[in-house]
């Protein structure tokens, strides 16, 4: 089937500087009010899973995440595991429900916040030419974002949250998506054919959990130092599998 670019596809195009994944900025609606007071025995109660996201338990064991609805990150309330904002000022994503006050999305469902990722991606493979996980990472965050750069210590980044390593160097999160299918960051990543279909599925899987891990955050997904090729946190198959029918309306 041919690619044809949706309205929020086309928004996206417009709207060039609106979207960026900063897990800093979507995380300070994490905690509610009242939460540390509760007991332990009340924190499990009210656990929740996030059906479909798993993180790593050591070696390549991969187990369900479950959270604190009061405390948890916006990603993981709100079913936004990357982190995406919506298309325009006034645009939604297919599946989106509202937004919070830094214009990150909401959904009901994952699987169109995973959509809504590709979807975006392949924006940037047409009409920018981004194809490395380091081009396309840098136009997804905003420059010097320091998620997803645990090996710079605390004291040593920039007021607002801002690493230099980030902007000296291909982005963390890159290097874990390249790394976890045997590239370099610059290498091109060969995501999507002419018609707009997926040619790689490997490398689009590795950039979306690459994404997922820095945008949940370490409380949530191991965060892997630089130098390794490992992943925190990985989308299971149904909801990549219902994400790629999303694209084309066919979910």
């Amino acid at each position: 089937m041919a690619y044809s670019p949706n309205k929020a596809t086309c928004a996206a195009v417009m709207a060039l500087t609106l979207f960026s994944a900063s897990a800093a900025l979507a995380q300070q609606d994490a905690a509610m009010p009242g939460a540390q007071q509760r007991s332990a025995d009340e924190r499990t109660a009210e656990e929740q899973t996030a059906r479909g996201l798993l993180a790593r338990q050591g070696g390549n064991a991969f187990g369900p995440v479950t959270y604190e609805p009061d405390n948890a990150p916006f990603a993981l309330r709100n079913n936004n595991w990357v982190a995406i904002k919506g298309p325009n000022i006034t645009g939604e994503w297919p599946g989106q429900t509202g937004a919070n006050r830094h214009g990150f999305a909401r959904f009901d469902d994952p699987a169109y916040s995973i959509s809504s990722f590709i979807e975006l991606m392949r924006v940037y493979h047409d009409r920018h030419n981004a194809k490395s996980a380091a081009e396309i990472l840098r136009r997804y965050s905003p420059s010097g974002d320091c998620s997803g750069a645990p090996s710079l210590p605390p004291a040593e980044r920039r007021d607002g949250g801002g690493c230099v390593e980030n902007q000296t160097n291909a982005p963390v999160t890159a290097t874990r998506a390249a790394r976890a299918v045997g590239l370099a960051p610059s290498d091109d990543l060969d995501l999507f054919g002419p018609n707009g279909e997926i040619k790689h599925p490997d490398r689009v899987r590795a950039l979306i959990d690459a994404v997922v891990t820095q945008e949940v955050g370490a409380s949530h997904c191991p965060q892997p130092p630089r130098g390794e090729s490992w992943i925190g946190c990985k989308v299971d198959d149904d909801v990549y599998a219902r994400a790629v029918d999303l694209l084309d309306g066919n979910g």
